[in-house]
């Protein structure tokens, strides 16, 4: 039985693509679609997303057909910066002092120690605050958090992005950041994590507030969060499968001069690879054949495989295996493996074969 493969093993490539460790990253997915703003932490709609305080976040969503709708709703106009969804928190308010909202999700895996991560996310002040402030930020906590109040969460931000106040912006704008993980950080927490007294507002005059809350207030609109790993990929992987005996394999990688038995040093990862085995199975002998192509007469074709095979035999014995456990014959071109005289089928053709005996 001819194995068509590699002597020892398939080499299996593993495709590693960077994924974004934010579950629901765009706030599409949704456990119902919303209709009003909320009113209580646990209304928050977004799957994956929850309050880490007793603050209560808001989800808008172009399926509802009330004041959450996109890009129409209670707190400004707005498309999403991506998709259909986003989430809406109040980082400032100048009358109900320190009072905060956040939103709180859970990695899909922990950070791990000493990698380094790209984070990431898109904030926009809603048309219909008042106020705007100048920062925002992401934190990250290795458990939940879940505070019993409604102000400013006692946590340190890992990031916080401060912009002047002198020309005010309702497009969408990113914040962005990179961090080396300490490790197990798995909750991700956006929000301002300033007191008033720290953070710098800005009253626009020339807006009116479409509620009372608003009038005071800075709100935000958040979208698009990211976190993404740039811990190098698995390097491709061998996968061991052992050689039988009693089984010919063909050695793929073995060349040679052209018309000549010189081996090239392409050849030598296949043969150390045949070394190898023989080493690790010390009782075992190898049988080599030499096929060529059929391309010239016979007895020059018979002559060059039983060459090019005692080649083979040489770089074995030079390599340390007994002369006595390798036995090697050339076939010419008298046992094709497909017929035909296309190039890729004498190339398929010109081979040596390893098997295995006891």
């Amino acid at each position: 039985m001819i194995k068509s493969v590699a002597l020892t093993f398939f080499v299996s490539m593993q495709v590693a693509f960077a994924q974004n460790l934010v579950p629901n990253p765009s706030f599409e997915q949704y456990i119902k679609c919303p209709v009003s703003f909320s009113t209580d932490p646990l209304y928050f709609g977004p799957n994956q997303w929850n309050s880490p305080s007793k603050g209560t976040p808001d989800y808008f969503n172009k399926c509802s057909f009330s004041e959450m709708h996109v890009p129409d709703n209670w707190a400004g106009i707005s498309h999403a910066h991506s998709g259909a969804g986003y989430a809406g928190i109040y980082a400032w308010n100048e009358k109900k002092k320190d009072y905060r909202e956040y939103i709180q999700c859970k990695l899909t895996e922990p950070m791990k120690a000493g990698v380094s991560y790209d984070i990431k996310f898109f904030y926009r002040l809603s048309l219909f605050s008042v106020y705007a402030i100048d920062r925002i930020a992401v934190a990250l906590s290795t458990t939940e958090v879940k505070a019993d109040h409604d102000i400013v969460l006692k946590l340190k931000p890992i990031f916080t992005e401060i912009k002047s106040l002198d020309r005010i912006t309702n497009a969408w704008m990113s914040l962005s950041t990179n961090m080396v993980a300490t490790g197990g950080e798995q909750y991700l927490i956006i929000g301002n994590f300033s007191s008033n007294d720290s953070t710098e507002s800005m009253k626009i005059e020339t807006r009116d507030g479409k509620s009372l809350m608003l009038g005071t207030s800075a709100y935000y609109y958040i979208d698009d969060v990211s976190v993404f790993s740039n811990e190098p990929p698995p390097p491709e992987t061998e996968e061991i499968q052992a050689p039988k005996l009693n089984e010919t394999y063909i050695l793929k990688n073995i060349h040679f001069e052209h018309d000549s038995y010189e081996l090239l040093s392409s050849s030598y990862t296949e043969l150390d690879i045949l070394i190898s085995v023989l080493k690790k199975n010390p009782k075992w002998k190898v049988q080599l054949s030499g096929h060529t192509d059929d391309v010239g007469s016979d007895e020059y074709n018979l002559a060059l495989s039983e060459n090019r095979v005692k080649s083979v035999g040489d770089y074995l014995i030079k390599n340390g295996v007994s002369k006595e456990r390798i036995h090697t014959q050339g076939f010419g071109k008298q046992k094709p493996i497909k017929t035909g005289n296309d190039e890729a089928t004498r190339a398929l053709n010109r081979r040596v074969e390893a098997k295995f005996l006891d």
